[in-house]
């Protein structure tokens, strides 16, 4: 009679904890598109394709506008992060690259994650980039030095008032993470 109580006891938990175990695996499978979906309705990280760029209409008048761009990192992370070129001149419309290099100045490997940031912040809707190291976690060997592209197209719709856009990254570091190779 104990042994049947206790089995009936054993079988409902069993079957709690595979319920609870499908929801886990459900929403860990669910993560990523919810993740694409959250980026895609907020305008974070998203991924341009190059044929889906607007091009200016021939003949058009198209002002340059002015790029700004710097880097900061999470307060603690013994990381290095500097554009390349810190200033420039784009036409909409057209491919601009630009190039930031990180070095990893601590004695341990390191995950970190780039988040961009524009100024004016309405400017970001306008600036599609194709190519970034923001758009994985990257990892780095102890004293490791990259250099890393960025490249977008200012969309030919930015509003005449934007003359002058500055594009931010400020890198944090991505806690418990193992560094089993470099995240590309």
């Amino acid at each position: 009679m104990y042994a049947d109580r206790q089995r009936s006891a054993n079988l409902a938990l069993l079957k709690k904890l595979a319920v609870i175990a499908l929801l886990m695996f459900g929403f860990a499978w669910g993560l990523i598109p919810m993740y694409r979906v959250i980026c895609e309705v907020t305008g974070i990280n998203q991924l341009v394709r190059a044929d889906e760029v607007s091009k200016p209409a021939p003949g058009a008048a198209v002002s340059e506008v002015a790029m700004t761009f710097d880097a900061t990192v999470q307060p603690g992370l013994p990381w290095q992060v500097r554009p390349l070129t810190t200033h420039l001149s784009a036409r909409p419309g057209e491919f601009v690259k630009v190039t930031y290099e990180i070095t990893n100045a601590s004695p341990r490997s390191v995950v970190g994650q780039a988040l961009p940031r524009y100024l004016p912040a309405a400017a970001g809707e306008y600036v599609k980039k194709l190519d970034c190291f923001c758009f994985r976690q990257q990892a780095f060997a102890p004293g490791e030095r990259r250099s890393f592209p960025v490249v977008f197209v200012i969309d030919p719709r930015l509003p005449e008032s934007v003359r002058e856009i500055t594009l931010s990254y400020t890198v944090f570091d991505v806690p418990g993470k193992d560094v089993q190779g470099k995240a590309g």
